[in-house]
């Protein structure tokens, strides 16, 4: 490709799926990939699993029991997941994860971010906040700390969660996701063309990429989604 095209991709993500957390690295596995041709744009879509989770949120094997059917076939899941992790450069340790939060202000805090132009950093550094240090991101001096890690005010984030600023657009961005029939994260909407959810290998996402910026440079009204 040698015009410069527009890359735009929305990322539909959950802060406590492990998978969010392997498809983003992925991700950027494969744009790195890219022949400059592009320049990524990359927009955070909020999607919360359970977002009828309490505030303080729930015990991990509670958690567990409701989304595997017991913990140790929770466990078990989340093995597997590290393990793969590991070959992606995430470090999970979930015996540092006491309990799984509600999101719902931690993808506040992205919006928030996402004014400023560090959505990514913001959203990077709390995967890496609760998977790989265990850290509450469910509280509000967590996020004003992690925050504050990527160069956010602290204070602007602790008025802004003490307040109802961006709860409204989350609820409406989870409720278009599931009105078109998402309902597994992560998911990857490369140029409103073309979809793909789960957790694949880099090549395939690069494959999605360039068959969306293909179709952008010819005017190819392609459309469709991959599983």
């Amino acid at each position: 490709m040698t015009a410069r095209t527009v890359l735009r991709i929305d990322v539909v993500s959950d802060l406590v799926s492990p998978w969010c957390f392997l498809g983003l690295r992925r991700l950027e596995q494969a744009l790195a990939r890219l022949d400059g041709a592009s320049e990524p744009e990359i927009n955070w879509r909020p999607f919360q699993i359970n977002p009828d989770l309490p505030k303080g949120g729930v015990q991990v094997d509670t958690y567990l029991r409701s989304v595997f059917g017991s913990p140790e076939a929770g466990r078990a899941a989340l093995e597997e997941v590290a393990n793969a992790g590991e070959q992606d450069g995430i470090h999970f340790d979930f015996s540092r994860v006491p309990c799984v939060p509600n999101t719902m202000d931690a993808h506040r805090l992205i919006l928030m971010a996402a004014d400023d132009g560090r959505a990514c950093a913001v959203t990077d550094r709390l995967f890496r906040g609760f998977f790989e240090e265990g850290l509450d991101i469910g509280s509000a001096d967590v996020l004003a700390e992690l925050g504050g890690d990527v160069g956010l005010d602290g204070d602007s984030v602790r008025q802004c969660l003490a307040g109802e600023r961006y709860r409204n657009a989350v609820r409406v961005t989870e409720s278009q996701a599931r009105s078109v029939g998402l309902t597994g994260v992560p998911s990857f909407i490369v140029n409103k063309r073309l979809a793909v959810t789960g957790v694949h290998d880099p090549d395939l996402l690069l494959s999605v990429v360039e068959k969306a910026l293909f179709a952008e440079l010819s005017e190819d009204p392609v459309r469709g989604q991959l599983h």
